[in-house]
């Protein structure tokens, strides 16, 4: 498994919009170095047209935006676990849209490790205790938590 970081934090109270939500994320990635500042613009930009929102079985929704790999400089997620949930654009038909209560921001250097990546958290995605895990686990747990998953996936 590649050297990986991870960032949680919560929002607490309302989040105005998707685009808030990225930004959020973004900027925390951008503050310990991992990302350039476009990255955050990129990711912005992909998601009006490629909408990350990810409705699952159990009626959760997650969001998963992510840019151009070439912008990273450390392998790295930033999940942001929202006290309200935030409308995102559905993957499967941009016409839709799903509340999602966590994001991940996903910022990898290579093309291939953020597919391997993602393959991994769409197999986790589909079970229902690693959701629920990620959304009541203490903050400081969660990062370990998702590394181990990953890890073990």
């Amino acid at each position: 498994m590649m050297k990986l970081e991870i960032l949680v934090n919560d929002v607490e109270g309302t989040i105005a919009d998707w685009h808030a939500a990225i930004e959020f994320a973004g900027q925390k990635l951008l503050e310990k170095g991992y990302i350039t500042p476009e990255y955050i613009q990129a990711c912005l930009e992909r998601e009006k047209t490629y909408p990350t929102g990810l409705l699952m079985a159990n009626g959760q929704g997650i969001a998963i935006p992510h840019a151009d790999y070439t912008l990273v400089k450390t392998n790295s997620i930033s999940i942001v676990r929202f006290d309200k949930g935030v409308v995102f654009g559905q993957m499967e038909d941009a016409d839709l849209t799903v509340e999602c209560s966590i994001m991940f921001n996903l910022a990898f250097a290579t093309s291939d490790q953020h597919m391997s990546v993602l393959r991994r958290l769409f197999t986790l995605f589909q079970d229902i205790s690693f959701i629920e895990s990620c959304r009541n686990l203490k903050t400081h747990e969660v990062g370990k938590y998702v590394e181990e998953m990953l890890i073990a996936s």
